[in-house]
């Protein structure tokens, strides 16, 4: 069944990964923050650089918010009050992505996009790694790929009701 014709509660993953990004940041857990920040810069689409280890498995991420987070205490815009006082003990002295790596759920090629996109919707991402069955990460699904499939189902929806 072609992909047009399945229903967007049908459809997997592989339905839609020729068009995913295929080469998400990566970086390992010795990366340098520059290293992430170069890695973002590369790869605008994405919200995320991937943390690997040296065989390819999926570690965790860092996202676009903690970057951010830290270049604002070390640029002062980012104010110390007494809960983000705390939040700048944590965050201000960070140098290695390792500090940074927060982990993350994953999906498969032969996971369902109603899979992928419950995981986007109760962990509030945008990005989501796409793993192989040892865990090495092989993609990432970014929410425009959904965008594209729920496009189809809402004109489904119109054409039934015009």
């Amino acid at each position: 069944m072609a992909v047009s014709e399945k229903k967007f509660s049908e459809a997997l993953v592989s339905d839609v990964y020729e068009i995913m990004v295929k080469r998400p940041a990566v970086v390992t857990g010795d990366a340098s923050i520059g290293d992430v920040i170069e890695g973002m810069l590369n790869n605008p689409v994405s919200r995320k650089v991937y943390v690997v280890d040296g065989q390819g498995a999926l570690v965790g991420m860092v996202n676009t918010d903690t970057v951010l987070r830290l270049i604002g205490y070390r640029t002062g815009v980012r104010e110390l009050g007494a809960m983000s006082f705390m939040r700048f003990l944590r965050d201000m002295f960070k140098e290695k992505v390792s500090d940074l790596t927060a982990p993350t759920r994953s999906v498969t090629r032969d996971d369902k996009l109603t899979a992928a996109l419950d995981i986007m919707i109760h962990d509030h991402v945008n990005d989501l790694p796409v793993v192989d069955a040892e865990g090495k990460l092989i993609g990432e699904m970014v929410s425009l790929h959904l965008f594209i499939k729920g496009k189809e189902l809402f004109k489904a929806v119109e054409q039934e009701q015009g």
